[in-house]
């Protein structure tokens, strides 16, 4: 039966392709078929859904019943060196003048109240903030956590455990960026302080530039990693990245 006058044909499902990408195919078509320009939004992980405890652990519930178009949950952080070692942060300048100054300019990206993404990925690189990786059983990844269930950061503070997280999928130990290849993170991509990683000497746009450098006087030097979350999808239109707005997570200690 042909389908009614002024309404779109359904898009039939083929075997062995995902109910999630028909619907994605059919919405899609639907809209560009019948003239209807599509809206794409993604919601923001509410601050609500996050749980923290002193500076060594999160708990972030994930939303479920996303867009077709949503495709995973991003993270992104940066490191701050600091002569302080604070158990429950409350000042973040005395953590690190840079900690805080980004911290207000982002705070203007993370308003509940907005109702439109923003390129996550070019707010966060502005202030020097990279996409957090996971060290998984089949390499190396950013794109792990899917929506629905609860995922768990956790910064021991012992150095014989490294930083890791816990998902729906199972575990994975976090890693950091290496900005493509465009810098060196020394001494090597795990979230662990080490001499190599809060010398100044090594804190540049080639290497280390995902850390902030301490101000001040000092000897023993600190690092602590500040992480947001956002939900990321694409734009089925004009195939490009869409966000939601970032949601601030947490500051935790490296071991």
């Amino acid at each position: 039966m042909n389908p009614p006058r002024g309404l779109c044909a359904p898009v039939p499902r083929r075997p062995g392709v995902s109910l999630r990408a028909v619907l994605g195919v059919s919405a899609l078509l639907f809209l560009r078929s019948c003239g209807i320009e599509a809206y794409y939004y993604l919601p923001e992980v509410p601050p609500g859904n996050i749980t923290t405890s002193a500076n060594q652990w999160a708990s972030v519930n994930l939303p479920g019943g996303l867009p077709t178009y949503f495709t995973y949950f991003a993270l992104y952080y940066r490191i701050y060196i600091s002569y302080e070692q604070i158990a429950n942060i409350g000042n973040l300048s005395a953590v690190n003048p840079a900690l805080d100054s980004d911290y207000r300019y982002l705070a203007s990206y993370t308003s509940a109240t907005s109702t439109t993404g923003v390129n996550v990925a070019s707010v966060m690189g502005s202030r020097s903030y990279q996409p957090l990786f996971f060290e998984t059983g089949s390499g190396i990844s950013g794109d792990i956590l899917d929506a629905g269930g609860t995922m768990r950061i956790e910064f021991p503070f012992s150095a014989a455990s490294a930083p890791y997280i816990s998902y729906p999928g199972g575990t994975a130990v976090l890693m950091r960026s290496n900005g493509g290849g465009s810098f060196n993170p020394r001494p090597d991509r795990y979230f662990v302080n080490s001499g190599e990683l809060n010398d100044p000497a090594n804190i540049s746009t080639t290497v280390n530039a995902d850390v902030a450098n301490a101000s001040g006087p000092g000897s023993t030097r600190y690092a602590y990693a500040a992480i947001y979350i956002a939900s990321a999808g694409l734009n089925e239109q004009s195939f490009t990245p869409i966000f939601s707005i970032p949601t601030f997570v947490g500051i935790f200690r490296l071991p």
